[in-house]
């Protein structure tokens, strides 16, 4: 009888969580995707009540999380095994895997359904299907690479090379890279404007942020912010830079007009990856050791709330409904 229990109790999960994130969808709210380290999975929080609505099971060891345009497929990033889980956006099910070669790491994906991972222990970019696994290329960059960006409109990726200094710059057609960029020390997140026009690179040694132009790789100022800052992103409307600084257990609000830090926001301990709405009104920040997630005013950086995450809550990304 408790076996006959167990079976239908698995055979019903995945119908219920699915039927939450439909719900949620049909809400029109975008949903937080969260990556826990610690225990394999990943939390699934609906933005316009900030509650949780799914634990979806991973491979062991999920890190970066990155969704396809549009959110159709979500690609999480197993750097302890050498593979890449696959989660399907609009129907919850098992992920799919795809094994892969070295210690993939950073994650982006293209509108025509690439995958540019960066592979720590091997100082690659690997590119490939995000369907099939099938590998198109291998490209050497700098040492230690960390995140992926990419800038669809200008036809690169940008690569944050932790232990050169610099990040590579990637050509999507031809597949080589076009460029070397010194930035400051030991650069590891990265984020593309909205725009395409400008490359914002966390440096985590130096304690600041580097910015370039996308286009002409001019270096436009650096910013100095806390210790140690692990993630960056930028508002909808290019005119605000959020930076989470790991050791100092905060976030700068940049302007980016002026490249001057308006805000510093308390939050939990050793904050890492960070995330906004599409509307730019809430930002959302992974507090790896305190397991849990700041909830920000997008406008102002004012913490508004946290949630509970779990131990080892390190990458995380937003995806719009429909």
């Amino acid at each position: 009888m408790l076996a006959t229990l167990k079976r239908l109790a698995a055979a019903v999960a995945p119908l219920v969580l699915a039927s939450a994130i439909a719900a949620s969808a049909q809400a029109a709210a975008p949903l937080l995707y969260v990556t826990n380290q610690s225990d394999g999975s990943v939390l699934v929080i609906d933005t316009a009540t900030d509650t949780k609505v799914a634990t979806l099971q991973v491979p062991a060891g999920p890190a970066m999380i990155t969704a396809s345009p549009g959110g159709r497929r979500l690609y999480i990033t197993h750097p302890e095994t050498g593979q890449i889980s696959i989660l399907d956006g609009q129907a919850i099910g098992r992920p799919k895997v795809l094994n892969v070669s070295g210690k993939p790491f950073g994650i982006a994906a293209t509108g025509d359904g690439r995958l540019f991972v960066s592979d720590w222990d091997r100082d690659l970019l690997v590119v490939l299907d995000g369907e099939t696994g099938e590998k198109f290329a291998e490209i050497k960059v700098g040492r230690a690479p960390a995140q992926v960006a990419v800038a669809p409109h200008a036809k690169r990726v940008f690569i944050a090379n932790r232990e050169d200094n610099s990040i590579s710059v990637v050509d999507t057609d031809r597949l080589i890279v076009i460029a070397t960029v010194k930035v400051g020390h030991a650069p590891f997140a990265l984020a593309v404007s909205p725009a395409g026009d400008r490359v914002y690179v966390a440096n985590v040694q130096s304690g600041d942020v580097s910015v370039l132009d996308a286009n002409s790789l001019a270096h436009q100022g650096t910013v100095r912010v806390g210790a140690m800052p692990y993630g960056v992103a930028v508002s909808p409307g290019g005119d605000r830079v959020l930076v989470a600084n790991q050791q100092s257990g905060t976030v700068n609000v940049v302007d980016a007009a002026s490249l001057v830090p308006t805000y510093r926001a308390k939050v939990g301990r050793y904050p890492e990856s960070i995330a906004m709405l599409p509307d730019g009104s809430k930002a959302y920040v992974v507090n790896w050791m305190s397991g849990d997630i700041s909830v920000l005013d997008g406008e102002t950086g004012r913490e508004l709330k946290r949630l509970e995450a779990g131990d080892g809550a390190r990458g995380l990304v937003v995806v719009p409904s429909g």
